[in-house]
């Protein structure tokens, strides 16, 4: 679950019972990360912490050996539609110097276009994609988009 809600610590519980087996919070929206990370790994679940444009990849640092994946916005959180921040990947590139066998994604406008950009990077884990975007291509592009990791 990414989670980009202005009081995460409330939904550690619900998503949990739900049966969620991974919670990601926006480093901005706690004034307590430690707090927020030990009560996820104790409702059972992994942790992953997002941190948006603005936010320095060094405000994460401290918290990289507690948790399971780093998110980092390639958008701003909450508006569909928006451009691929490259210049985002630079982060990506420090995490993974810095915490090599730590799980490193990135959310927001990556698409047939853009992900090629995260590929290069050889920094990130994963890519979050539109459905939609993914719903209408084509069969080969969309083995030739899987082939990229």
């Amino acid at each position: 679950m990414h989670m980009m809600v202005a009081a995460p610590e409330q939904w550690v519980k619900p998503m949990a019972v739900a049966g969620a087996n991974q919670y990601t919070f926006h480093l901005e929206a706690t004034d307590n990360p430690g707090a927020l990370i030990k009560d996820i790994r104790e409702n059972g679940m992994k942790v992953g912490l997002a941190i948006k444009p603005g936010t320095t990849v060094e405000h994460l640092a401290p918290w990289a050996n507690q948790i399971d994946m780093a998110l980092v916005m390639t958008v701003e959180p909450g508006f569909g539609g928006q451009k691929f921040m490259e210049d985002m990947m630079p982060k990506v590139q420090w995490l993974r110097t810095q915490f090599p066998s730590l799980d490193i994604e990135v959310d927001g406008g990556v698409g047939p276009d853009t992900i090629h950009k995260c590929a290069e990077v050889r920094g990130c884990s994963r890519a979050a994609f539109s459905v939609t975007v993914l719903r209408d291509l084509s069969a080969p592009r969309k083995q030739s988009l899987g082939e990229i990791f």
